[in-house]
């Protein structure tokens, strides 16, 4: 024997990780691997979880072609479809393709009715401005009451975003730009979903950064701004990517945060400190986290 032994040295004690009528995993909560292992600890096999909820997703537009065919020099690959399905996959929702649909009432409403059937929520793309082709309000309010509850928000990117109801499920209309389509579901669909798969509380993680220059904003809207997040020195800037550009996915992609700016300010000043919200990894002094 080398060294003396403490009574109760590496003994475990019955009891002392979770102790007789406490809770072990609220309600609510995303298991992750040390949620499951608490759970095996305890000789459970299987909880009790939300199903995952059938999210189904629907393009229009002429203008728009699938990934892998040949467009006319008036059309453009669909994207929303995989940027949609895969934010909603990173969820944990399972999306339901619905396809393309072109500018025409009975077409749309025949695809809605079929994700309506299919899913517990739908989401569109495209056909929610003010122009002549723009007929998915239309088509919605075709299919049941209440239809359309709101068309237009007071933000940048997303304006055109309407929300309806119909059969008691609800039907989010996102801009067919893609960053507009983003944002939308950022704001709108991201915690239907969430409160959907019974999750009390998952934002975005939030980190305090100064601005590197100005960035100008319009009265009147909650505008979102793309920023680029770095470390130097020990302290976090944010790099205005861009607050515009609507269907430019390079912004984003050279972004990896948003700050909001409210209705009442018109834009941020060079050296501000604002809070981003993060939805890719952090540039930080030898690497990304």
């Amino acid at each position: 024997v080398w060294t003396a032994v403490t009574p109760g040295e590496n003994v475990s004690k019955r009891g002392e990780d979770i102790a007789k009528g406490e809770v072990a995993v609220k309600a609510g909560t995303r298991l992750k691997p040390h949620h499951l292992a608490l759970i095996s600890a305890l000789g459970k096999s299987e909880v009790k979880v939300f199903e995952k909820p059938k999210v189904a997703i629907l393009a229009t537009g002429n203008e728009l072609v699938e990934v892998g065919e040949k467009p006319r020099e008036d059309q453009i690959y669909e994207t929303n479809r995989v940027l949609l399905a895969s934010l909603c996959h990173e969820l944990g929702a399972q999306p339901i393709d619905l396809g393309i649909a072109k500018d025409n009432v009975e077409e749309i409403s025949e695809k809605l009715k079929h994700g309506l059937e299919k899913a517990d929520a739908v989401i569109t793309t495209g056909g929610t401005s003010v122009g002549a082709s723009d007929l998915v309000p239309t088509a919605i309010n075709r299919l049941g009451e209440p239809g359309v509850l709101i068309h237009g928000v007071a933000m940048r990117p997303a304006m055109p975003t309407a929300l309806a109801i119909v059969n008691d499920k609800p039907i989010i209309v996102l801009s067919g730009n893609p960053v507009a389509a983003f944002f939308g579901f950022e704001v709108f669909t991201r915690p239907l979903i969430l409160k959907m798969l019974g999750v009390e509380n998952e934002p975005r993680p939030v980190v305090t950064a100064r601005l590197t220059r100005r960035t100008s904003t319009a009265l009147g809207r909650k505008t979102f701004v793309r920023v680029r997040v770095f470390q130097q020195n020990g302290e976090f800037f944010a790099e205005p990517i861009s607050a515009r550009g609507s269907g430019i996915i390079s912004t984003l992609t050279r972004a990896n945060g948003y700050v909001i700016v409210p209705e009442n300010r018109e834009g941020l000043e060079e050296g501000e400190t604002v809070q981003v919200h993060l939805f890719d990894s952090l540039e930080v002094s030898g690497g990304n986290v």
